[in-house]
């Protein structure tokens, strides 16, 4: 199922640059052969068309959105051969958000997702990306890593980074309390990158990320 759907992403991207090409718009809301979230990626491809300089970014927190961050890990893949460093991708989850959108609302919830990415953004390096991958998920890539036992430092990080007191604005006098399941999926030197793909990656730290929810939350795990 992942191979297929890398296949159509790839199939995506190259109808939207067709269709930028040829200046034909796509009804993509009346494609009923798409998924949701194909119809997602597709509109995502499409608004990130006229400019390529320009990258797709969430309108809620300024983050990358998934499709920019897919592409900008096939990228960072592509580069990997032949380095002498580690590249992570670090699948998180926060845990604790559902309780805040039921008991303060989904305002309140917004406010809070966007201090979250502020607070990922302040957590990184410069050569690592942030995405807002849906709802209260988030994914970190990790590049240039000299060592293993940073990543395990740099995923640290961004939990301690999460577990910080929120505190929302004036308006809302209010602090919220979060904490995060983070699962890790990593490339060593060693290995061939051949047949890996972004979203392969992102799917072990997704796996990962769901053994750190049923392990008791608030946690890191790194797949084996």
């Amino acid at each position: 199922m992942l191979k297929q759907f890398q296949n159509l992403f790839e199939q995506l991207q190259k109808l939207a640059q067709q269709s930028a090409q040829d200046g034909i718009a796509l009804e993509v809301d009346q494609n009923r052969q798409l998924t949701p979230l194909q119809r997602h990626i597709l509109r995502e491809l499409l608004e990130d068309q006229p400019s390529q300089s320009q990258i797709a970014r969430d309108e809620l927190t300024g983050l990358l959105v998934r499709s920019s961050l897919l592409e900008r890990l096939e990228q960072a893949l592509a580069s990997q051969n032949g380095r002498d460093s580690i590249l992570a991708v670090c699948f998180i989850d926060l845990d604790g958000f559902k309780q805040i959108n039921d008991q303060h609302g989904h305002a309140i919830g917004d406010q809070a997702l966007s201090l979250v990415g502020q607070c990922l953004q302040n957590s990184i390096r410069s050569d690592d990306l942030l995405c807002r991958w849906g709802g209260d998920e988030f994914v970190v890539v990790l590049q240039n890593i000299d060592r293993e036992k940073s990543v395990e430092h740099l995923a640290d990080r961004l939990l301690s980074a999460i577990s910080q007191p929120l505190r929302l604005s004036a308006d809302e006098p209010l602090t919220l309390f979060l904490g995060a399941s983070i699962g890790v999926s990593v490339i060593k030197p060693a290995i061939s990158l051949g047949k890996v793909s972004a979203l392969a990656l992102i799917e072990n730290a997704d796996q990962a990320m769901y053994k750190a929810k049923r392990a008791g939350k608030n946690r890191i795990e790194i797949a084996i």
